[in-house]
């Protein structure tokens, strides 16, 4: 694998945002001697994406390369990504992430340095195009802006956001060669679905890397009117109890042993919990007949346990299977014996 990073772009209909991504990537100040390149992903966009990329892109030095994924998903997107990429880093920034100069040169070296990090993080800063809602402060780590850790080191029990994630392809690689398959998904097109990106942190740490959060590793994530809203938000925070059920069994795997490992495994006495766990916030859907929504913290904690009940209660049958096909996995299997 050639020692350098590949950025990519993951888009779809990014006409409008990929200027200013790419802007920043034009001012990234980096050492002659790391190679990089950056690989715009136009995943089934119907606008000229493709195009404006190609007249964005300044440095003639750097290569800059579109890739067409026509299956939709930023999942299909995010795989053509590692297909694609020539480096053995690559780092995923989002249609709407501007990183700062230094991203490069600071990405390449904190991996290079330790070569345990099978992902690193760093800590986004909120741009907006309109006033933000009088929550946004709040509620601000669904829309992937604040620290991504306590502070900066290995994040123990921890995953990473998908925004601004850089990820060692050779580990990658032996995942998905040895069989590794994403059971959950991420959006397609402007329907909002969780978790890719949190099952591939579960998988590294399932497999023995680490994950690494740095403070000083930054980058602004943009966010238009649009997305400022509180139906917005909802909707987030259904996609992340959908994938509750999914990350909690891995977390499972990687922590628990014994009777406590049996019982979150088990499908009847797992579904159990999260049936509990839906009783015990019945008091607070009645209190919230009464009381206003928008910002209110409990009402979000109403939408994601009872998402995330919802999904356990559909996977009731097929949860053994998923238990086993974590449990016995070769790809954690294979990466962990050859550490050992």
């Amino acid at each position: 694998m050639i020692n350098g990073i590949s950025v990519v772009i993951c888009c779809y209909n990014s006409e409008n945002r990929l200027p200013e991504v790419l802007e920043h990537l034009n001012r990234q100040v980096v050492d002659s001697g790391i190679l990089w390149e950056v690989l715009v992903i136009d995943n089934a966009s119907k606008d000229r994406t493709a195009e404006v990329a190609v007249e964005s892109w300044k440095r003639k030095e750097v290569s800059l390369r579109v890739v067409h994924e026509p299956k939709p998903g930023l999942s299909h997107a995010r795989l053509a990504g590692f297909n694609e990429s020539a480096f053995e880093i690559v780092s995923f920034i989002d249609d709407d992430n501007w990183v700062e100069s230094a991203w490069i040169h600071k990405v390449y070296h904190t991996m290079s340095e330790d070569p345990n990090i099978g992902i690193l993080g760093g800590r986004g800063d909120a741009a907006f195009d309109s006033e933000p809602p009088f929550w946004f402060t709040k509620f601000e780590a669904a829309y992937a802006v604040g620290a991504d850790g306590k502070k900066t080191g290995i994040q123990p029990g921890k995953l990473l956001r998908g925004a601004g994630m850089n990820v060692r392809k050779d580990v990658w690689n032996q995942l998905a060669n040895n069989g590794f398959e994403f059971i959950l998904s991420d959006r397609k097109g402007s329907a909002l679905s969780s978790g890719g990106d949190g099952e591939l942190c579960l998988a590294f740490r399932l497999a023995g890397y680490d994950l690494y959060y740095d403070d000083d590793l930054t980058f602004f994530h943009f966010m238009p009117e649009g997305r400022l809203n509180w139906p917005y938000l909802v909707k987030l925070f259904k996609a992340f109890g959908k994938a509750a059920p999914i990350e909690n069994l891995y977390e499972t795997l990687i922590n628990d042993t014994g009777c406590r490992q049996y019982r979150n495994t088990h499908p009847i006495l797992s579904l159990a919990k999260y049936f509990l766990q839906y009783i015990r916030i019945t008091p607070i859907i009645i209190s919230l007949f009464f009381e206003k929504k928008e910002g209110n913290e409990r009402a979000l904690r109403v939408v994601y346990v009872r998402e995330s009940f919802r999904e356990r209660l559909r996977l009731l049958f097929t949860f053994p299977s998923l238990v086993k096909k974590i449990r016995e996995g070769k790809w954690h299997q294979h990466l962990n014996y050859q550490k050992g």
